[in-house]
């Protein structure tokens, strides 16, 4: 799932009091995050199996470290707590901390028997909604789009139109990754998704006062 953990973060930010639509973002991919690092650091693997299943040709070999259910509790509890140390905002940091659990368990209906309990197990579970196109697709662009609506009619914000495009570049993101072609290699998977730091750039721009003129 993709921007479907986008979609989580929209429809958490209902007022101007909670934390800013970049730290949801942030909170929701937290896993993924986390993820292409470890790649890169050859903490965790992956390949590239086409057929793996019928949405995406990524085969999560090994990445307990970010995306157990165990690991997934510890850097809920690490963000939310880093985040209330900064703000004293209990309930922005509460929020914090589901949204980072809201990503597994996504995952939990989308993958295959492929997520970790603990990095201390074998186990490991998945529903394997990716094997179902129709029914997945469908549900992802329905709450992505119900929370970019929501996020434009209870949220304070000047940069309307970037907010838009911000939208539109997900949904091609979304629909490149599902039709098009198997990347070229593992580490071009992890670079790649690096540049997930520049949604939450962007985001942290919409909601970004402008400076008043004198």
């Amino acid at each position: 799932m993709f921007i479907g953990h986008f979609a989580i973060g929209l429809l958490s930010k209902k007022d101007n009091k909670l934390p800013s639509l970049a730290m949801m973002f942030i909170a929701v991919q937290l896993l993924d995050l986390i993820w292409p690092i470890f790649v890169l650091l050859g903490i965790e693997t992956l390949s590239i199996d086409p057929g793996n299943t019928k949405l995406t040709p990524l085969n999560f070999e090994h990445y307990p470290y970010s995306h157990s259910l165990l690991a997934a509790l510890f850097w809920s509890l690490l963000l939310g707590a880093s985040y209330y140390v900064f703000t004293k905002n209990r309930k922005g940091s509460l929020i914090l901390g589901l949204l980072v659990i809201s990503h597994w368990v996504l995952d939990l209906i989308t993958h295959r028997p492929d997520l970790p309990i603990s990095p201390f197990s074998d186990s490991k579970v998945g529903l394997g909604l990716w094997n179902y196109p129709i029914a997945e697709i469908a549900l992802e662009v329905l709450i992505f789009g119900l929370g970019a609506f929501l996020y434009y009619k209870t949220s304070i914000f000047k940069r309307k139109t970037a907010f838009w495009i911000l939208v539109a570049f997900l949904l091609i993101v979304h629909i490149m990754n599902i039709f098009g072609p198997p990347p070229p290699s593992t580490m071009a998977v992890a670079w790649s998704a690096n540049l997930m730091w520049l949604i939450i750039l962007w985001a942290w721009w919409i909601e970004k006062k402008p400076k008043e003129s004198y």
